[in-house]
């Protein structure tokens, strides 16, 4: 939407995420002010961002989140001069690996500049802001935040590693959020927080993190450059991981439901055959979901419910979910619904027992309605899922799929089965193998647990 009329505060907005988010926001028409440190660059990439969205509302102002004596000069200026706020963005980030620093008010530099300045400018701004409808504060944290952990007896903690500090900072961005947002209840003020992904900002760069590699002599020249190379492939590696570790998702299947009940009059047949599975590489879904649950079960659990009414109003529709016989292998756990970390191999099986769990749950609640739905294992089937398994252990498995397995043909003869046989007329919350229902372990039929895990999905 047009962001005409309003006015947004950028931190950080003189170089990377922050400055091309300035950038997208003057091009919807809104108020920019760029809190920043350095004038000379934030007043460059000011009359960059003029220049090439032709929007002049685009402000600089003096902002060191370091000190607390500049974050209350710019907080008072704002107040002063500023009618309204409708955006306080949180982006501005400081990072050092060796260097350990100090505030001008004797606060460790990376928590000095990541949190206590974010905090205070908050407090300092909070009225404009809820004086202004619909106003939003959003805080750049990252996912990185998992590789550390905030220790509430050190809020200053001078003397560790900032490397280390960088990722507590971002848990105190995510804390700091949940709490604020909890506190502006009922105010119109929202305030989430987010993980852009792994992005080259060059927040990195200017850490001389090798000094203890070299004699004092060798640091300005061989330093610099072990470095420059150093950082040549750490941010050719992140932008990979950037590329292979996100992808959208619920957006995805929002979009797709949205079409089909836009355009379809009737819905007789939905069959869920789409399947992921991984070895070894851990994923995650755009949504923050373990990639294979979020393919396997989050996705077809979504889509189910999206297109769940144009199923009810076609006669005698069906569901079909198309799971396997290596449910077996694995058990899912209530208490860790979103794996993250755990093997992805075995989380293809985990994601079979879901399949079924959820499909007999299915089954339960569709009950009266004309829609059924059942499971089915295809057989072990040469369909290609398994492709991305890797050498030296494709070799072993090529051979066992030659020997064994079914064609793709064969395999889809119990998914047919199961989406057009007459037999199978008002047969609901059923499992099949090779065209005839088998008998499922007690573990997933247990419809108390199916329940849990039907409301936990949903909350998820």
């Amino acid at each position: 939407r047009r962001m005409d009329g309003k006015t947004v505060i950028i931190t950080g907005a003189n170089g990377g995420i922050g400055k091309e988010t300035a950038k997208f926001l003057a091009k919807l028409g809104a108020r920019v002010i760029m809190a920043c440190r350095n004038l000379d660059a934030a007043n460059s990439v000011r009359d960059e961002i003029i220049k090439e969205t032709q929007n002049p509302n685009v402000i600089v102002k003096k902002l060191d989140l370091s000190s607390f004596r500049s974050v209350r000069e710019f907080a008072s200026e704002i107040n002063r001069s500023e009618e309204r706020l409708d955006v306080l963005l949180h982006n501005a980030g400081y990072a050092n690996t060796f260097k350990k620093e100090v505030s001008e008010d004797g606060i460790e530099m990376t928590m000095a500049t990541n949190h206590y300045g974010p905090f205070l400018l908050t407090h300092l701004l909070i009225d404009l802001l809820k004086k202004t409808d619909n106003s939003r504060i959003v805080v750049v944290a990252s996912y990185l935040y998992k590789l550390a952990r905030l220790n509430l007896n050190k809020l200053n903690p001078i003397g560790t590693l900032p490397g280390y500090l960088y990722y507590v900072s971002k848990n105190a961005n995510i804390m700091f959020t949940r709490e604020l947002s909890k506190r502006l209840e009922g105010t119109g003020v929202t305030a989430n927080s987010l993980h852009p992904g792994l992005v080259d900002t060059g927040i990195w760069r200017v850490n001389d993190w090798y000094i203890p590699f070299f004699r004092d002599d060798q640091v300005h020249v061989y330093g610099k450059i072990f470095s420059i190379i150093v950082f040549f492939f750490v941010t050719r590696y992140l932008s990979a991981i950037k590329v292979r570790y996100f992808y959208p998702k619920m957006k995805s299947v929002r979009e797709f439901a949205s079409e089909i009940n836009r355009s379809e009059q009737r819905l007789d047949v939905l069959i869920h055959n789409a399947g992921y599975a991984n070895t070894f590489t851990k994923l995650l879904s755009r949504d923050g979901i373990e990639m294979t649950m979020a393919t396997n079960h989050y996705g077809p659990f979504l889509l189910t419910h999206l297109l769940i009414d144009l199923l009810k109003k076609t006669e005698n529709s069906r569901i079909v979910v198309v799971s396997s016989y290596l449910y077996k292998l694995a058990r899912l756990n209530l208490n860790k619904l979103n794996p993250i970390g755990t093997l992805p191999a075995y989380l293809y099986y985990v994601s079979k027992n879901a399949n079924i769990m959820f499909t007999r749950e299915l089954a339960k609640r569709l009950q009266g309605t004309g829609v059924t739905a059942n499971c089915v294992h295809p057989g072990l089937v040469d369909s290609g899922i398994w492709r991305n398994v890797p050498f030296p252990l494709n070799i072993p498995l090529k051979f066992i799929i030659f020997c064994f397995f079914k064609t793709p043909w064969q395999g889809c003869q119990t998914t047919v089965f199961c989406a057009v046989s007459e037999q199978l007329e008002g047969v609901s919350g059923k499992y099949y193998e090779y065209n005839r229902e088998t008998k499922l372990e007690d573990y997933v039929t247990d419809e108390e647990k199916n329940a849990k895990f039907w409301e936990a999905s949903a909350k998820l």
